[in-house]
């Protein structure tokens, strides 16, 4: 299982000014969500999922359970896609995760350097996965867009 982060930053024009990817690292706590549903061991499915950013600049580790530095915005996917892609001779399963963060308010630089997906079980949140990057700058005329792939 592995996982990829896309970054898209658009001008007000909906022109894109910024694209990036990273690979990420799955959690302990996402593992262990993935097996306990598997296995039945949950007591309640996934209610929402949603991209959260931070400004933290620690590596990510198995055993994050929140961002290092989070920022308030969150970003809702009210319904993630899962597809059977081929590539060559290898079928994956992939799950994408994909929100969009508006601008933030007029004068407003957030020089983001995380960002994990969070899902909502009953009333817990799991951080899934995370991954640390180089400065992404959000500024007040850019609208971001990030999408997560996960192979399977």
């Amino acid at each position: 299982m592995k996982g990829t982060l896309t970054i898209e930053l658009r001008d007000t024009s909906g022109a894109i000014v910024g694209r990036y990817r990273h690979h990420n690292l799955i959690t302990t706590h996402g593992k262990r969500l993935l097996a306990e549903l598997l296995m039945g061991k949950k007591n309640a499915l996934p209610t929402s999922w949603a991209i959260v950013v931070g400004t933290g600049t620690a590596p990510a580790n198995v055993a994050d359970t929140g961002l290092k530095a989070p920022i308030p915005d969150e970003a809702l996917d009210r319904s993630p896609d899962v597809a059977v892609v081929s590539r060559g001779n290898t079928t994956v399963v992939q799950g994408t995760v994909s929100a969009t963060l508006p601008a933030p308010a007029a004068g407003t630089v957030q020089p983001l350097t995380e960002a994990g997906i969070q899902i909502t079980v009953g009333n817990e949140k799991i951080l899934f996965n995370r991954v640390q990057f180089p400065p992404v700058n959000r500024g007040a005329n850019m609208v971001m867009t990030l999408s997560w792939e996960i192979a399977f």
